[in-house]
């Protein structure tokens, strides 16, 4: 592989460059002029900047005096949904679960969760608090294992959504 020479890099960016102005300044294919318009409003039509922008989803709105408009991420809106798309159901209120199975998931993820800040800040805690801790665990664990569903349906795979 030959390495190229600085005045071909040059020339190359030149050219770049170059093709780039042109096709800044070259006017918009869809910008017709009609009779009797305006020339000047024409040109200064054509030196307002695109915003590659547009659609019912895009604000239609103009950017403040001397700016520039710049598609952004906050540029879009969504748009309702069709009658053919999924609309999840609300989600149940928090308090209507079954309190005793609410009172298992507490004492299985809480009471590791106390075990171990025990550890670090009350390490004097009575052996009594510890083992009813423990216990309080080990049942909570029995609980939830035991409301498993014990027998598997015949016909399902598995793949559920």
């Amino acid at each position: 592989m030959s390495e190229r020479e600085p005045s071909q890099d040059d020339a190359v960016w030149q050219d770049l460059v170059a093709r780039l102005e042109s096709a800044e300044a070259a006017p918009d294919p869809q910008d017709k002029n009609t009779p009797g318009q305006d020339s000047q409003e024409s040109a200064d039509a054509g030196n307002q900047p695109a915003t590659g922008l547009s659609g019912p989803n895009f604000p239609a709105e103009s950017p403040p005096e001397g700016g520039v408009p710049v598609a952004g991420p906050r540029d879009y809106y969504a748009t309702e949904p069709e009658d053919d798309e999924f609309v999840p159901p609300e989600p149940a209120p928090l308090g209507t679960g079954e309190p005793l199975l609410v009172l298992a998931w507490c004492g299985a993820v809480g009471g590791p969760l106390a075990l171990l800040l025990m550890a670090m800040f009350w390490r004097s805690a009575p052996f009594a608090v510890v083992v009813g801790l423990i216990v309080m665990i080990i049942a909570a664990g029995t609980y939830l294992v035991s409301r498993l569903p014990g027998e598997r349906d015949s016909g399902d795979d598995g793949a559920q959504v």
